[in-house]
């Protein structure tokens, strides 16, 4: 008959029991800095001409980030509420229906004129908007980024 004894069982089954609060909570600090990341690589990078000119900063501000945790997952979304931004994203091709208004004009007929301010009846229009993907492009940019943090994050909290 052949007896083992396994020198620092109880510290090692200690270990196993606390891996996955461990990675758990490693992964969390990970995910969350990527998003806040990614949120501002939209905003600074993406809305400031590289996809899309940036005029009046609406676009760019709108642009969210919310972190879900529960006891099973977490998810990061970075998302805007901005209600051009879904046309910006996918493209958009339809009939828009424009609003009456007031418009003020300098120039009639390729000349300077007194400014005289108009009014422009409602009216519809054709639109053709070509799809400037500025949140999915972001995420693909940074897809081998993001795999090699969170690889990294799990490894450091095995290893430890």
């Amino acid at each position: 008959m052949i007896n083992t004894h396994l020198v620092g069982a109880s510290r090692t089954l200690e270990r196993l029991r606390g891996l996955p609060d461990a990675v758990g909570s490693g992964l969390a600090r990970t995910i969350v800095r990527l998003a806040i990341d990614l949120q501002r690589r939209v905003q600074l990078d993406k809305l400031a001409g590289q996809m899309l000119i940036d005029r009046t900063g609406g676009l760019r501000s709108s642009i969210d980030l919310r972190i879900d945790r529960s006891a099973a997952s977490l998810r990061a979304t970075v998302f805007t509420r901005s209600p051009y931004a879904r046309a910006q994203e996918y493209g958009f091709s339809g009939t828009v229906n424009v609003r009456a208004s007031l418009r003020q004009i300098r120039e009639a007929f390729g000349r300077p004129i007194t400014e005289k301010t108009i009014s422009v009846r409602a009216y519809s229009r054709r639109m053709n908007l070509a799809e400037r993907s500025f949140l999915r492009s972001a995420l693909a940019d940074m897809t081998p980024e993001i795999r090699d943090e969170v690889e990294a994050a799990v490894r450091q909290a095995v290893l430890r």
